[in-house]
Protein backbone atom coordinates (compact mmCIF):
# COMPACT_ATOMS: atom_id res chain seq x y z
CA UNK A 1 0.00 0.00 0.00
CA UNK A 2 1.41 3.44 -0.62
CA UNK A 3 0.41 5.86 1.62
CA UNK A 4 0.24 9.67 1.68
CA UNK A 5 2.87 9.88 3.47
CA UNK A 6 4.94 7.70 1.17
CA UNK A 7 3.79 10.17 -1.58
CA UNK A 8 4.90 12.97 0.30
CA UNK A 9 8.48 11.63 0.87
CA UNK A 10 8.85 10.87 -2.68
CA UNK A 11 8.14 14.61 -3.44
CA UNK A 12 10.39 16.13 -1.04
CA UNK A 13 13.20 17.36 -3.58
CA UNK A 14 13.87 13.90 -5.13
CA UNK A 15 14.97 14.80 -8.24
CA UNK A 16 17.77 16.94 -7.06
CA UNK A 17 18.62 13.70 -5.30
CA UNK A 18 19.59 12.10 -8.77
CA UNK A 19 21.47 15.20 -10.07
CA UNK A 20 25.02 15.63 -11.09
CA UNK A 21 27.07 14.59 -8.06
CA UNK A 22 28.28 18.15 -8.04
CA UNK A 23 24.78 19.30 -7.59
CA UNK A 24 23.07 16.40 -5.78
CA UNK A 25 21.48 16.57 -2.51
CA UNK A 26 20.65 13.88 -0.18
CA UNK A 27 17.53 11.50 0.10
CA UNK A 28 15.03 12.53 2.63
CA UNK A 29 15.86 12.01 5.87
CA UNK A 30 12.51 9.73 6.15
CA UNK A 31 13.63 7.27 3.52
CA UNK A 32 15.64 6.06 6.54
CA UNK A 33 13.46 6.47 9.14
CA UNK A 34 9.58 6.00 8.48
CA UNK A 35 8.34 2.78 9.17
CA UNK A 36 5.75 3.09 6.06
CA UNK A 37 8.33 3.80 3.56
CA UNK A 38 10.28 0.71 4.33
CA UNK A 39 7.16 -0.97 4.17
CA UNK A 40 6.70 0.37 0.62
CA UNK A 41 10.27 -0.55 0.32
CA UNK A 42 9.45 -3.91 0.61
CA UNK A 43 7.24 -4.21 -2.32
CA UNK A 44 9.31 -1.70 -4.64
CA UNK A 45 12.94 -3.12 -4.24
CA UNK A 46 12.79 -6.23 -2.21
CA UNK A 47 10.53 -8.13 -3.81
CA UNK A 48 11.36 -6.78 -7.19
CA UNK A 49 15.33 -7.20 -7.29
CA UNK A 50 17.90 -9.52 -7.42
CA UNK A 51 18.77 -10.51 -3.74
CA UNK A 52 21.87 -12.07 -3.16
CA UNK A 53 21.45 -14.74 -0.24
CA UNK A 54 25.08 -16.61 -0.05
CA UNK A 55 27.37 -18.41 -1.56
CA UNK A 56 27.06 -21.86 -3.30
CA UNK A 57 29.77 -23.24 -1.09
CA UNK A 58 27.56 -22.91 1.81
CA UNK A 59 25.49 -25.37 0.71
CA UNK A 60 28.02 -28.14 -0.85
CA UNK A 61 25.90 -31.64 -0.83
CA UNK A 62 22.19 -32.56 -2.00
CA UNK A 63 19.83 -32.09 1.13
CA UNK A 64 22.51 -29.00 2.02
CA UNK A 65 20.19 -25.75 3.39
CA UNK A 66 20.50 -22.31 4.71
CA UNK A 67 17.76 -20.02 5.68
CA UNK A 68 17.31 -16.31 5.21
CA UNK A 69 14.38 -13.88 5.76
CA UNK A 70 13.57 -11.19 3.37
CA UNK A 71 11.32 -8.10 4.21
CA UNK A 72 9.73 -10.35 6.62
CA UNK A 73 9.55 -13.58 4.20
CA UNK A 74 11.22 -16.75 5.39
CA UNK A 75 12.98 -18.59 2.84
CA UNK A 76 14.80 -22.22 2.35
CA UNK A 77 17.71 -22.02 -0.31
CA UNK A 78 18.63 -25.72 -0.54
CA UNK A 79 20.56 -28.02 -3.10
CA UNK A 80 18.40 -30.43 -4.38
CA UNK A 81 18.43 -34.30 -5.57
CA UNK A 82 20.15 -33.19 -8.55
CA UNK A 83 22.37 -31.07 -7.54
CA UNK A 84 20.30 -27.71 -8.56
CA UNK A 85 19.96 -24.72 -5.70
CA UNK A 86 16.57 -23.68 -5.26
CA UNK A 87 14.94 -20.72 -3.08
CA UNK A 88 11.84 -21.76 -1.77
CA UNK A 89 9.10 -20.25 0.79
CA UNK A 90 9.68 -21.94 4.09
CA UNK A 91 6.03 -21.50 4.86
CA UNK A 92 4.16 -24.84 5.58
CA UNK A 93 1.09 -24.97 3.21
CA UNK A 94 -1.16 -26.07 6.00
CA UNK A 95 -0.74 -23.41 8.97
CA UNK A 96 1.85 -21.12 7.97
CA UNK A 97 5.09 -22.58 10.98
CA UNK A 98 8.18 -22.12 9.20
CA UNK A 99 9.01 -25.34 8.22
CA UNK A 100 13.40 -24.76 9.46
CA UNK A 101 12.39 -23.80 12.78
CA UNK A 102 12.71 -26.39 15.17
CA UNK A 103 9.87 -28.01 17.28
CA UNK A 104 11.17 -26.90 20.55
CA UNK A 105 12.91 -23.86 22.03
CA UNK A 106 14.05 -23.65 25.29
CA UNK A 107 12.84 -21.08 27.85
CA UNK A 108 16.10 -18.72 27.64
CA UNK A 109 14.68 -18.48 23.86
CA UNK A 110 10.91 -17.77 23.87
CA UNK A 111 11.44 -14.22 24.00
CA UNK A 112 13.70 -13.41 21.22
CA UNK A 113 13.42 -13.52 17.68
CA UNK A 114 13.59 -16.73 15.92
CA UNK A 115 17.17 -17.35 14.39
CA UNK A 116 18.43 -18.63 10.87
CA UNK A 117 19.08 -22.01 10.43
CA UNK A 118 21.31 -24.42 8.06
CA UNK A 119 22.54 -28.14 8.17
CA UNK A 120 21.17 -31.18 5.77
CA UNK A 121 18.09 -32.23 5.63
CA UNK A 122 18.32 -35.31 3.68
CA UNK A 123 16.03 -35.62 0.56
CA UNK A 124 12.91 -34.21 2.43
CA UNK A 125 12.04 -31.22 4.54
CA UNK A 126 9.71 -31.72 7.69
CA UNK A 127 7.29 -29.18 9.10
CA UNK A 128 7.69 -29.73 12.87
CA UNK A 129 4.16 -28.85 13.43
CA UNK A 130 1.88 -31.54 12.09
CA UNK A 131 4.57 -33.33 9.88
CA UNK A 132 3.88 -32.44 6.55
CA UNK A 133 6.47 -33.40 4.46
CA UNK A 134 7.90 -31.60 0.94
CA UNK A 135 10.52 -32.71 -1.16
CA UNK A 136 13.94 -30.56 -2.27
CA UNK A 137 11.84 -29.05 -4.98
CA UNK A 138 8.98 -28.22 -2.95
CA UNK A 139 6.46 -30.43 -3.59
CA UNK A 140 4.50 -31.90 -0.80
CA UNK A 141 4.84 -35.39 -1.08
CA UNK A 142 3.23 -36.48 3.02
CA UNK A 143 0.53 -34.87 4.84
CA UNK A 144 -0.65 -37.38 7.73
CA UNK A 145 -4.23 -37.63 8.39
CA UNK A 146 -5.71 -35.83 5.60
CA UNK A 147 -7.87 -38.53 3.74
CA UNK A 148 -11.14 -37.03 5.42
CA UNK A 149 -10.31 -33.45 4.02
CA UNK A 150 -12.83 -32.95 1.01
CA UNK A 151 -11.14 -32.32 -2.47
CA UNK A 152 -7.79 -32.28 -0.68
CA UNK A 153 -5.17 -33.46 -3.59
CA UNK A 154 -1.32 -33.12 -2.37
CA UNK A 155 -0.16 -32.97 -5.85
CA UNK A 156 -1.55 -29.31 -5.58
CA UNK A 157 0.30 -27.96 -3.34
CA UNK A 158 3.99 -27.11 -3.02
CA UNK A 159 6.18 -24.48 -1.53
CA UNK A 160 6.18 -21.12 -3.62
CA UNK A 161 9.95 -21.28 -5.66
CA UNK A 162 11.45 -18.15 -6.02
CA UNK A 163 13.94 -17.13 -9.28
CA UNK A 164 17.49 -18.23 -8.89
CA UNK A 165 20.72 -16.92 -10.55
CA UNK A 166 24.63 -18.03 -9.53
CA UNK A 167 27.03 -14.91 -10.40
CA UNK A 168 30.84 -15.74 -9.60
CA UNK A 169 29.62 -18.86 -6.46
CA UNK A 170 26.95 -15.89 -5.20
CA UNK A 171 23.40 -17.06 -4.62
CA UNK A 172 20.80 -14.69 -5.88
CA UNK A 173 17.10 -14.93 -5.59
CA UNK A 174 13.95 -13.22 -7.09
CA UNK A 175 10.78 -13.19 -5.71
CA UNK A 176 9.93 -11.45 -9.22
CA UNK A 177 9.72 -14.94 -11.62
CA UNK A 178 9.53 -12.72 -14.98
CA UNK A 179 12.70 -10.83 -13.45
CA UNK A 180 14.69 -10.26 -16.54
CA UNK A 181 18.76 -12.03 -15.64
CA UNK A 182 20.73 -10.78 -13.40
CA UNK A 183 24.31 -11.26 -14.82
CA UNK A 184 23.94 -8.83 -18.06
CA UNK A 185 23.46 -6.11 -15.34
CA UNK A 186 26.71 -7.00 -13.47
CA UNK A 187 29.07 -6.58 -16.36
CA UNK A 188 30.79 -3.85 -14.99
CA UNK A 189 31.75 -6.39 -11.58
CA UNK A 190 31.86 -9.35 -14.01
CA UNK A 191 34.79 -7.46 -16.46
CA UNK A 192 36.61 -5.75 -13.28
CA UNK A 193 36.93 -8.87 -10.91
CA UNK A 194 37.08 -11.35 -14.00
CA UNK A 195 41.06 -12.62 -12.73
CA UNK A 196 39.84 -13.10 -8.81
CA UNK A 197 38.08 -15.80 -9.92
CA UNK A 198 35.68 -15.34 -7.61
CA UNK A 199 33.47 -18.86 -8.43
CA UNK A 200 36.90 -20.66 -7.46
CA UNK A 201 37.09 -18.89 -4.20
CA UNK A 202 36.21 -20.43 -0.81
CA UNK A 203 34.69 -18.56 2.11
CA UNK A 204 36.16 -18.49 5.56
CA UNK A 205 35.42 -16.86 8.83
CA UNK A 206 31.64 -16.95 7.92
CA UNK A 207 29.92 -15.11 10.65
CA UNK A 208 26.56 -12.76 11.42
CA UNK A 209 25.72 -10.08 13.40
CA UNK A 210 22.37 -9.50 14.51
CA UNK A 211 19.95 -6.64 15.41
CA UNK A 212 22.54 -3.47 14.05
CA UNK A 213 20.10 -0.35 14.56
CA UNK A 214 20.39 1.46 10.80
CA UNK A 215 19.01 1.12 8.12
CA UNK A 216 19.78 -0.61 5.19
CA UNK A 217 21.03 1.96 2.97
CA UNK A 218 23.05 3.54 5.80
CA UNK A 219 25.00 0.50 5.20
CA UNK A 220 25.26 0.29 1.58
CA UNK A 221 26.02 4.11 1.47
CA UNK A 222 28.85 3.70 4.20
CA UNK A 223 30.65 0.83 1.88
CA UNK A 224 30.45 2.57 -1.63
CA UNK A 225 31.65 5.92 -0.43
CA UNK A 226 35.51 6.47 -0.28
CA UNK A 227 34.97 10.25 1.24
CA UNK A 228 35.49 8.43 5.12
CA UNK A 229 37.57 5.92 4.05
CA UNK A 230 41.11 7.70 5.06
CA UNK A 231 39.38 9.67 7.50
CA UNK A 232 37.58 7.67 9.54
CA UNK A 233 40.24 4.46 8.90
CA UNK A 234 43.33 6.44 8.94
CA UNK A 235 46.12 4.70 9.21
CA UNK A 236 44.45 1.46 7.97
CA UNK A 237 43.01 2.66 4.60
CA UNK A 238 46.24 4.82 3.90
CA UNK A 239 47.23 2.39 0.76
CA UNK A 240 43.89 3.22 -0.91
CA UNK A 241 43.45 7.00 -0.01
CA UNK A 242 40.19 9.02 -0.74
CA UNK A 243 42.14 11.69 -3.51
CA UNK A 244 43.11 8.48 -5.48
CA UNK A 245 39.52 7.69 -6.45
CA UNK A 246 38.70 6.65 -10.08
CA UNK A 247 35.36 8.10 -11.20
CA UNK A 248 33.31 4.96 -12.29
CA UNK A 249 30.14 5.64 -14.11
CA UNK A 250 27.04 3.60 -13.36
CA UNK A 251 23.24 3.54 -14.98
CA UNK A 252 20.29 2.72 -13.10
CA UNK A 253 19.95 -0.13 -14.92
CA UNK A 254 22.49 -1.83 -13.95
CA UNK A 255 22.47 -4.51 -11.08
CA UNK A 256 25.90 -3.18 -9.63
CA UNK A 257 27.37 0.40 -8.50
CA UNK A 258 31.26 0.51 -8.25
CA UNK A 259 33.43 2.30 -6.01
CA UNK A 260 37.55 1.98 -6.74
CA UNK A 261 40.84 3.73 -5.54
CA UNK A 262 44.49 3.60 -6.62
CA UNK A 263 46.54 1.72 -4.35
CA UNK A 264 50.34 2.96 -3.12
CA UNK A 265 51.46 -0.48 -3.62
CA UNK A 266 50.51 -3.96 -5.48
CA UNK A 267 49.97 -6.38 -2.35
CA UNK A 268 47.38 -4.24 -0.25
CA UNK A 269 45.35 -5.30 2.29
CA UNK A 270 43.46 -3.88 5.27
CA UNK A 271 45.40 -4.41 8.63
CA UNK A 272 47.92 -2.96 10.24
CA UNK A 273 50.81 -3.28 7.82
CA UNK A 274 48.95 -2.43 4.96
CA UNK A 275 49.78 -5.32 2.96
CA UNK A 276 48.32 -8.67 2.25
CA UNK A 277 49.68 -11.20 4.57
CA UNK A 278 49.06 -13.97 2.08
CA UNK A 279 50.41 -14.29 -1.57
CA UNK A 280 49.03 -12.00 -3.61
CA UNK A 281 46.44 -14.04 -5.90
CA UNK A 282 48.62 -15.26 -8.96
CA UNK A 283 45.96 -14.53 -11.61
CA UNK A 284 45.83 -10.93 -11.02
CA UNK A 285 47.51 -8.93 -13.60
CA UNK A 286 49.72 -5.50 -12.54
CA UNK A 287 45.88 -2.87 -13.09
CA UNK A 288 44.45 -5.59 -11.11
CA UNK A 289 46.51 -4.75 -7.42
CA UNK A 290 47.04 -1.34 -8.36
CA UNK A 291 42.99 -0.90 -7.60
CA UNK A 292 40.95 -1.50 -4.69
CA UNK A 293 37.36 -2.41 -5.50
CA UNK A 294 34.28 -2.03 -3.63
CA UNK A 295 30.85 -2.62 -4.71
CA UNK A 296 26.85 -2.68 -3.81
CA UNK A 297 24.80 -4.90 -5.87
CA UNK A 298 21.50 -3.56 -4.23
CA UNK A 299 20.28 -4.21 -1.88
CA UNK A 300 21.53 -6.88 0.55
CA UNK A 301 25.28 -7.30 -1.23
CA UNK A 302 28.52 -5.74 -0.42
CA UNK A 303 31.90 -6.37 -0.71
CA UNK A 304 35.84 -4.77 -0.77
CA UNK A 305 38.57 -6.15 -2.73
CA UNK A 306 42.52 -6.76 -0.82
CA UNK A 307 45.34 -8.00 -3.31
CA UNK A 308 44.92 -12.01 -1.35
CA UNK A 309 41.14 -12.14 -1.14
CA UNK A 310 37.37 -10.30 -1.11
CA UNK A 311 35.25 -9.58 2.18
CA UNK A 312 31.78 -9.67 1.50
CA UNK A 313 28.63 -8.67 3.29
CA UNK A 314 25.16 -9.31 3.35
CA UNK A 315 22.95 -6.47 4.75
CA UNK A 316 19.36 -8.43 5.27
CA UNK A 317 16.71 -5.79 6.38
CA UNK A 318 14.23 -6.52 9.38
CA UNK A 319 12.57 -3.25 10.27
CA UNK A 320 13.18 0.32 9.43
CA UNK A 321 16.17 0.64 11.40
CA UNK A 322 17.76 -2.58 12.20
CA UNK A 323 19.84 -5.23 9.72
CA UNK A 324 21.50 -8.27 10.24
CA UNK A 325 24.59 -8.09 8.85
CA UNK A 326 26.14 -11.67 7.59
CA UNK A 327 30.52 -11.38 6.42
CA UNK A 328 32.71 -13.57 4.77
CA UNK A 329 35.80 -13.47 3.40
CA UNK A 330 37.04 -15.06 -0.23
CA UNK A 331 40.27 -16.57 -0.82
CA UNK A 332 41.76 -18.72 -3.49
CA UNK A 333 40.89 -22.50 -2.46
CA UNK A 334 44.20 -23.99 -2.44
CA UNK A 335 45.83 -20.73 0.38
CA UNK A 336 43.36 -22.93 2.79
CA UNK A 337 45.68 -26.18 2.93
CA UNK A 338 48.79 -24.17 3.07
CA UNK A 339 50.38 -24.41 6.37
CA UNK A 340 49.41 -22.48 9.69
CA UNK A 341 46.49 -20.84 7.52
CA UNK A 342 44.50 -20.09 10.29
CA UNK A 343 47.10 -18.32 11.97
CA UNK A 344 47.59 -15.86 9.10
CA UNK A 345 44.13 -15.52 8.26
CA UNK A 346 43.57 -14.51 12.82
CA UNK A 347 45.61 -11.64 11.76
CA UNK A 348 44.55 -10.51 8.65
CA UNK A 349 41.23 -10.21 9.55
CA UNK A 350 42.14 -7.88 13.01
CA UNK A 351 42.42 -4.98 10.39
CA UNK A 352 39.34 -5.76 9.17
CA UNK A 353 37.52 -5.78 13.23
CA UNK A 354 38.98 -2.38 13.58
CA UNK A 355 37.37 -1.29 10.48
CA UNK A 356 33.99 -2.79 11.64
CA UNK A 357 34.08 -1.50 14.90
CA UNK A 358 34.79 2.88 12.73
CA UNK A 359 32.18 2.05 10.67
CA UNK A 360 29.86 0.66 13.59
CA UNK A 361 30.33 3.52 15.15
CA UNK A 362 29.05 6.01 12.41
CA UNK A 363 26.94 4.47 10.95
CA UNK A 364 25.15 3.70 14.27
CA UNK A 365 25.64 7.32 14.69
CA UNK A 366 23.76 8.45 11.58
CA UNK A 367 20.71 6.62 12.04
CA UNK A 368 20.57 8.33 15.60
CA UNK A 369 20.81 11.58 13.45
CA UNK A 370 18.60 10.90 10.77
CA UNK A 371 15.85 10.53 13.92
CA UNK A 372 16.81 14.17 14.39
CA UNK A 373 14.24 17.31 13.35
CA UNK A 374 17.36 18.75 12.58
CA UNK A 375 18.85 16.35 10.00
CA UNK A 376 19.89 18.15 7.07
CA UNK A 377 19.67 17.89 3.03
CA UNK A 378 23.27 17.77 2.96
CA UNK A 379 25.33 17.94 -0.21
CA UNK A 380 27.90 15.43 -1.49
CA UNK A 381 31.55 15.96 -1.95
CA UNK A 382 33.31 14.20 -5.39
CA UNK A 383 34.65 11.47 -2.86
CA UNK A 384 31.60 10.48 -2.37
CA UNK A 385 29.54 10.30 -6.08
CA UNK A 386 28.72 6.75 -5.91
CA UNK A 387 25.89 7.84 -3.53
CA UNK A 388 23.98 9.59 -6.56
CA UNK A 389 24.58 6.77 -8.66
CA UNK A 390 22.49 4.90 -5.37
CA UNK A 391 20.16 7.49 -5.03
CA UNK A 392 19.31 6.98 -9.51
CA UNK A 393 18.98 3.30 -8.94
CA UNK A 394 16.44 3.75 -5.46
CA UNK A 395 14.20 6.61 -7.38
CA UNK A 396 13.85 4.43 -10.37
CA UNK A 397 12.84 1.83 -8.62
CA UNK A 398 10.11 3.99 -5.98
CA UNK A 399 9.08 5.60 -9.36
CA UNK A 400 8.37 2.86 -11.12
CA UNK A 401 5.85 1.20 -7.99
CA UNK A 402 4.33 4.13 -8.21
CA UNK A 403 3.47 3.84 -11.99
CA UNK A 404 2.20 1.03 -11.52
CA UNK A 405 -0.34 1.70 -8.64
Amino acid sequence: MITDAVRAILEDRIDETIADPTRAITLPPAVYTDPEFFEFEKDSIFMREWICVGRQEEIPERGDYLTVTIADEPLVIVRDETGQIRAMSSVCQHRSMVITDPGFLPEDKWYGEMSESSGNCGMQLRCPYHFWVYDLRGQLVGAPEMRRTEGFDRREIRLPNLKVEIWNGFIFVNFDLDAAPLAPRMWQATEYLENWHLEDMAVVDLGRLENLPWNWKVMLENVIEIYHADRLHLPIHEMAPASKMLLTPSSEDDAIILSRAETTHADYSFNATMKALFPVIDTLTEADTSVAYFGIAPPTMSFGTSADSLLYLLTIPKSVDKIDLVYGTLFPKKLLETRRFKEVQALSSSGLNDLMEQDVAATKSVQRGLKSRFAPRGRYSWQEEPIPHFNRWLVKRYRSALEMV
